[in-house]
């Protein structure tokens, strides 16, 4: 993947902010609504689409090192998840009334690390001690199922892909296993990652570039669609097939839209910046949600005003301590870790 894509970098930074949006006008409320719900998954899922297209498209389409593949992945997402999980573990055996519903133990704290999922102690489910972490279980998980076909060609490594993904998770449908391991690998989630690899593989047989105009409008057909049956005819408080279905359909068609727009994309700074910050964004901004509807329920009255002004003041400082944990944190840290500068400009973020 030559260059940078703007439209990739603009649609991480929508992913950003819609879980963003989700859980902070969501936190407020004792009983979230469906709407907010789907937000978030739709955030999810747009970086599970990413994140699949992404790593079929710098792999080349030949071999490659697993273990240099492995390495850059882990150089990019742990160290400030560990940082953030840590942090997150520290309130929790420290000031435990912060918190809703996390419980610190030892082995949940090393489980989290080391991204296994299991069942989380205090609140069910398989969250880690960070909660937003699950969706880093989940790309790890890619990762290593990714790494293990480089020996193939990028044709044989999506479609290996997709079968073991398929596979998967119908052995999930059929089975119903009640191991929290099993149950969270065999879930549908993965097949996100899947359709992100196929836009990744159209991508680089240049697909996108030589699509007509006449496509476009199919496509935004497609998205329309799948918002409509996502945010409107599916309102159900869960996550359904269809819901699901419908939002990876969303995803994937703004993610080919943005691919064959790309280069009548206008650039914008902000736009890129928020991109770049993302995954700080995204692991940072529960702790800034949870500060100001902290601070604004003890000081200010029930009612809409409080309410929208809190929402508005989290969504708002979320995003700029995203930027700033990004520029003052994530870039030194990959600076650190990378042999050579240029490996640190070329490093493709996780999400």
């Amino acid at each position: 993947m030559a260059g940078k894509l703007y439209s990739v970098q603009y649609l991480r930074g929508l992913a950003a902010l819609l879980v963003v949006v989700a859980h902070a006008s969501a936190h407020p409320l004792a009983e979230p609504t469906y709407l907010q719900a789907r937000l978030g998954e739709f955030g999810v899922y747009l970086f599970f689409v990413i994140s699949g297209f992404i790593m079929v498209a710098i792999s080349g389409s030949g071999q490659f090192s697993a273990l240099e593949f492995l390495k850059r992945r882990a150089i990019r997402i742990v160290p400030l998840y560990w940082i953030f999980t840590t942090l997150a573990a520290l309130l929790a055996l420290l000031l435990p009334a912060l918190f809703k519903s996390t419980v610190f133990t030892v082995p949940h704290y090393l489980q989290s690390m080391l991204f296994i999922p299991h069942e989380a102690p205090g609140r069910g489910g398989t969250s880690p001690l960070l909660s937003l972490g699950w969706t880093l279980n989940y790309e790890v998980f890619f990762y290593l199922a990714f790494a293990v076909l480089a020996g193939l060609a990028a044709t044989g490594r999506v479609v290996a892909l997709t079968v073991g993904f398929v596979a998967l998770y119908l052995a999930g449908a059929v089975l119903q296993p009640t191991d929290p391991l099993l149950g969270f690998y065999m879930d549908h989630a993965v097949l996100a990652f899947v359709a992100g690899a196929w836009v990744g593989l159209g991508h680089r047989k240049g697909v996108f570039a030589r699509l007509p105009k006449a496509a476009l409008p199919v496509l935004a057909g497609l998205a329309l669609v799948g918002a409509i049956v996502a945010f409107g005819l599916d309102q159900t408080p869960y996550e359904t097939a269809p819901a699901f279905v419908a939002l990876v359909v969303l995803a994937v068609a703004l993610l080919v839209v943005g691919l064959a727009r790309e280069a009548a994309l206008p650039r914008s700074a902000w736009l890129e910046q928020q991109g770049d910050a993302s995954y700080a964004t995204y692991l940072t901004h529960m702790f800034v949600v949870g500060a100001v509807v902290g601070v604004g329920t003890r000081l200010l009255p029930e009612g809409p005003l409080s309410y929208f002004g809190m929402v508005s003041v989290a969504i708002g400082l979320a995003l700029v301590i995203g930027v700033v944990v990004h520029e003052r944190i994530e870039k030194p840290l990959l600076r650190l870790l990378h042999r050579r500068p240029a490996e640190v400009r070329a490093a493709v973020p996780a999400q």
